[in-house]
């Protein structure tokens, strides 16, 4: 997670100054500003052989840790950074660069003759000037002819689901185009019904159909890889046409040049004509999974990626060995993908964007993920274009549970809950401006306001205030509460007076998924005085809605939960304070009691409302 590999990188940076700063205050070693790597400085320790060897070490460990931070790019950066660094004031010391492992990301393309043999001939740019290929560009980088290499039918077999949206005619033209551009290349075909043993024997097809009812059923994928010998293998659901765009040797080439690459995909263009480089990356956080297009790092003319939405191709043996998910029904690659993010992180996945696959993209329902969803536990789910799929328990869908999904010491609340939460409160505030009725959020909902302009992370109830006088009139609101599916209850009425004769006191519970909205009757409200003063009442904003709050929302929590009021505190039941007027003492969470789940909260800072957000942190 962000914090642990912070706190990598921060070691790292602090051996470092620790070494240097044993030199600087050695006898044996003299610094002088003489530039090294152009803007470092220069260590003369002709003397200190031991040094040279730290460094050497320190070089090794660096390029080691930086493998580990291949997914996350400022870190990845970063150390690269650091490494140079070394590597500059080990040649000015008169010293070889240590030679540790190549990194994940480096291309080794162009290694000397002890490289690996490679499964293809390699290839050239050879475009001397911008001209050549014009005006198509459909050439420019070329292969060079080699006499080692394994004819690509030997090397790659394609697996193939078509898309039932399309006629028995438009699906031939998908082994029309195999047949023209890779003759006699094995083929695993699963489909609903027999493939038409004409068509097999005229287009010369090395084909296998395997018969299944449910074509994206893990299982099915999982038959469909047993019939793969080859070393390679393509992994091609939905494509509508095979041209001359999907380069295979491309592919392999790339897989078979670099050793922790496992999968090399495309770009895909669907029937629409809309091209998509298919390029995703994906972070899991508080229950939620979050992907987002782009890409950080690109070796061999390819970028490097979590997850791939387009065909791809993989090394056969090591995607048996990770294996495919056959109890799935749907989703098998999203969990692929998953698997090699979160387990196998020296796993490379590019995506080369100039191998181009032709899709039949289709909308895919939420409910098709649930089982992938209740696999990982994730509860909510945010494309790269903003839609949000929610799992778990949030209220309104069919898919979903109408409980709450619960919340333990140690884990935020998942974000279906507190999604229901946030709505049950909306709805109160609305209902109470609506008729007139004072109403304000109160105690930790007006703290969730400031702090996260939402609910608290781990918050377990609501707590509105009403002006006591209001009572009557939040009564006759029961038959509105409860057309919304809440529980009200009149917990306590009213009682006169105070000194200025204002009635006091007054609860009404309302409840709804779990969730209790507590409102609490006061006998004078801020919100009330200011618009006595011919002011508006203050608002603060809570999941996306503006709602009533005290006069200064800030001044107001400060006040209430005194110093340190940005640090975060758990509730306080899971403190184990005696009661909600306790003193907190924040800066700190409670320890997790499921290590490695996306929602602990001790794997995030206890300050700041970043790591709470919607926006993932890469």
């Amino acid at each position: 997670m962000k914090t642990k590999t912070q706190c990598l990188v921060f070691s790292v940076i602090a051996f470092i100054l620790c070494l240097l700063l044993s030199v600087l205050f050695s006898s044996q070693v003299k610094l002088t500003k003489t530039p090294v790597a152009s803007e470092h400085y220069s260590v003369d320790v002709k003397d200190s052989p031991k040094f040279v060897n730290d460094l050497k070490r320190l070089a090794v460990d660096l390029d080691e840790t930086q493998r580990t931070l291949a997914n996350s790019a400022i870190h990845f950066h970063r150390v690269g950074k650091h490494i140079e660094f070394v590597h500059g004031m080990i040649k000015s010391l008169g010293g070889e660069v240590a030679k540790g492992e190549s990194s994940p990301l480096v291309d080794s393309s162009s290694s000397d003759s002890s490289a690996p043999k490679k499964d293809v001939c390699p290839e050239k740019f050879m475009g001397k000037n911008q001209r050549y290929g014009y005006p198509f560009y459909r050439k420019g980088f070329e292969r060079v002819n080699c006499t080692e290499f394994v004819p690509i039918n030997q090397l790659v077999t394609i697996l193939l689901i078509l898309p039932e949206e399309r006629s028995t005619e438009e699906q031939q033209q998908v082994f029309q185009g195999i047949a023209k551009y890779y003759p006699n290349i094995p083929i695993a075909l699963a489909s609903k019904e027999k493939l038409s043993e004409d068509m097999v024997t005229k287009l010369k097809l090395n084909l296998k159909n395997i018969v299944s009812s449910d074509l994206m059923h893990g299982q099915t994928w999982f038959k469909l890889l047993q019939k793969v010998t080859t070393p390679y293998v393509l992994i091609a659901p939905d494509v509508t046409h095979f041209t001359d765009d999907v380069n295979l040797e491309r592919l392999v080439r790339v897989l078979s040049d670099n050793k922790e690459t496992i999968i090399a995909g495309g770009s895909y263009k669907n029937l629409r004509g809309e091209w998509e480089r298919g390029c995703l990356q994906v972070t899991f956080r508080n229950w939620t999974a979050f992907f987002r297009g782009g890409y950080y790092h690109s070796i061999t003319d390819c970028i490097v990626c979590d997850v791939l939405p387009g065909p791809f191709i993989a090394k056969a043996e090591e995607l048996k060995h990770i294996g495919i998910d056959v109890k799935l029904p749907f989703g098998v690659f999203q969990d692929l993908f998953w698997r090699l993010k979160l387990k196998h992180p020296d796993k490379v996945i590019v995506n080369c964007p100039d191998v181009m696959f032709n899709t039949f993209v289709r909308e895919i329902p939420d409910p098709k993920y649930l089982a992938l969803t209740q696999k990982w536990r994730v509860k909510k789910w945010v494309e790269s274009d903003g839609r949000v799929r929610w799992y778990g328990c949030r209220r309104g869908y069919s898919h979903t549970s109408s409980k709450r999904c619960g919340d333990k010491k140690g884990l935020g609340v998942p974000p279906c809950d507190l999604e229901n939460l946030a709505d049950a409160i909306k709805f109160t505030m609305k209902a109470c401006e609506d008729v007139g009725i004072y109403c304000e959020l109160h105690e930790g909902s007006s703290l969730g306001a400031v702090k996260f302009s939402k609910v608290l992370p781990w918050e377990r109830d609501a707590d509105i205030k009403f002006l006591s006088e209001n009572y009557t009139a939040l009564q006759k609101l029961r038959p509105r509460f409860e057309a919304a599916g809440f529980r009200f209850s009149d917990e306590i009425g009213t009682k006169c007076c105070t000194d200025n004769g204002r009635e006091i006191g007054g609860v009404i519970i309302a409840s709804r998924n779990g969730w209790k909205v507590e409102l609490y009757g006061k006998p004078m409200m801020e919100s009330e005085l200011l618009v006595a003063s011919g002011q508006r009442p203050t608002k603060v904003k809570l999941a996306r809605k503006w709602v009533t709050a005290m006069r200064n929302p800030g001044l107001s929590a400060r006040n209430r939960y005194g110093p340190n009021i940005y640090r975060h505190s758990q509730h306080w039941r899971h403190e184990g304070l005696s009661d909600a007027w306790a003193r907190y003492n924040p800066g700190s969470f409670s320890k997790c009691p499921m290590p490695g789940h996306s929602a602990c909260l001790d794997q995030f800072p206890a300050e700041g409302d970043l790591q709470f957000s919607d926006y993932p942190l890469m």
